[in-house]
């Protein structure tokens, strides 16, 4: 497992849920500057908690607010867990 496809498959998460081209969302932006609510970034936390079969916490995911660090922290997460 490559945090650059947590990275891509959180992007698809993402550019689904807030319906935009994958060209509009950028590394370091935060996710509430492309007007994504928690809402929704609790039902792209599920699809990531399915995907990769971990149990992450809301209050946590919720404090990584970029594509960046929101990949790097769930990737740390997965890995620390398969380690």
């Amino acid at each position: 497992m490559k945090a650059e496809e947590i990275k891509e498959f959180l992007a698809e998460q993402i550019c689904s849920a807030m319906y935009m081209e994958k060209s509009e969302l950028s590394d370091d932006i935060l996710f509430s500057d492309f007007g994504l609510e928690s809402t929704t970034l609790v039902k792209i936390l599920a699809e990531v908690q399915k995907k990769y079969s971990c149990q992450l916490s809301v209050e946590e995911f919720l404090s990584h607010q970029t594509l960046n660090d929101a990949s790097n922290f769930i990737y740390q997460k997965i890995t620390i867990k398969i380690d």
